[in-house]
Order: structure tokens, then sequence, then C-alpha cells
């Protein structure tokens, strides 16, 4: 199956991705949407962007931009929630930071306002096949977590049919590989003053996974 100008696009995007953080010697994760797309080896649908968290991206951030500049991307930096935005060719990518503390990841998804605390282990060591690259990616067990639980980032979030297909998904993976779901939710919790700030009371404290309702169990029969 050919590729759209999108999807041509995607992939020179990702390569750009994969060189910018090799030159600063750094690592990105992708995460979300395009993580399905990649552990299966080819593109499954169209996406509207990319998105990673890169280890020491706000000490890397100038380094970085003026990479990525160099290369025709426009560059924005959103200071209140930290991320960095790169765009060129009708597609982008935005990027949070990424923090190790030990075993522990640190994922700044709201800059100091926002925290995902989940296992190191869970990032991929070893970088999956994607059209000739190797990319790096969060994990079967945080996207499951994220997609279950996204009230772990945002309480007004909506879901969509597509992230229930990849609740499924996720779901036949897991048990392929012999992971217990109710460990994950065990391990990942986050603290949103983000949210605090604008009225939700709920996340004055850190919500863990464990005990949030999740937006629906999907069977993997």
């Amino acid at each position: 199956m050919s590729l759209s100008e999108t999807q041509k696009h995607h992939l020179t995007l990702l390569k750009d991705i994969h060189a910018v953080s090799s030159l600063c010697s750094t690592k990105t994760y992708i995460w979300a949407g395009l993580v399905r797309d990649i552990i299966t080896g080819a593109f499954l649908r169209e996406h509207s962007d990319v998105d990673g968290f890169t280890l020491n991206l706000w000490g890397l951030r100038e380094k970085m931009a003026a990479l990525y500049k160099q290369r025709g991307y426009t560059i924005s930096f959103v200071k209140d929630v930290g991320f960095l935005r790169i765009e060129r060719n009708g597609v982008h990518a935005v990027f949070n930071q990424l923090e190790l503390d030990g075993e522990t990841a640190l994922w700044r998804h709201a800059g100091n306002e926002g925290t995902v605390y989940f296992p190191k282990q869970w990032l991929s060591d070893v970088p999956f096949s994607f059209y000739d690259m190797k990319i790096l990616v969060s994990g079967i067990e945080f996207e499951y977590a994220i997609k279950m639980f996204p009230q772990l980032l945002n309480p007004e979030w909506k879901s969509r049919e597509k992230d229930f297909d990849t609740i499924t998904w996720l779901n036949k993976n897991l048990d392929e590989r012999n992971i217990n779901p109710i460990k994950i939710l065990k391990r990942i919790w986050s603290y949103n003053p983000y949210w605090a700030k604008r009225g939700f009371k709920e996340y004055t404290m850190p919500c863990v996974a464990w005990r949030l309702d999740p937006i629906g169990f999907v069977e993997t029969g």
C-alpha cells in the first residue's frame, strides 16, 4: 500500500527527530497515536501530529531548536507548560520534558504544573523498526494506562472511537505478553496542580490510576 503525502512527511519528521536527538546525545520517545503503528511496523491510519517526550528537553531546548530550524522547521516553545513544537510541510510534533530519577521516569506533560510518574523500565530499550528507521516508544504499559485513564493528564478529556479501538489492541497485546493490567495501574500516578488551580479540587492531591474510573473496559476475546 502506497503512502500518502502526509505519511511521507511524517516519516521525514520522525527521521529528523531521531537525527536531532542523536546530535544532542539524548533520546526522544514517541507516545500516543503513532505508537500502535510503530509497534505494528506500518502506518495504520492518517495522523494529525507526532507526540514525544525528550530526556532533558529543557536543558537542550536552544540547541535542539537551532538544529530543527536548520532543517526548515518553524519552532515555538510554550513556557507555561514547557513544550517544544516544530512544524514543516503541514505536519508538526510536540515534545515534553522527560526526566529520570533512579528507576522512575517523570514526564512533565504540563511543565512543572503537571507530571506523570511511571517505571523507567516501561520505556522501550530496543527501538522498533519502522520503514527502515529505528524508533523508541513510550511502551505498551504506559500507553495502556494513559488510554484507560486519561484523567491522569486531563479531567476534561473526551474519549474518541479510535481510543477504544486502541484499547482493544492494547489489551490483546498485554495478554500476548502475559502482562497483568492490574499491576500496571498500581505503578503509575500523576500530580497536576495545573488543574487544581482551575477549580478541580480532586487534583490537589496526586492521582493514582488504580483508584480512577476507566473510560471503559474493552473485551479482549
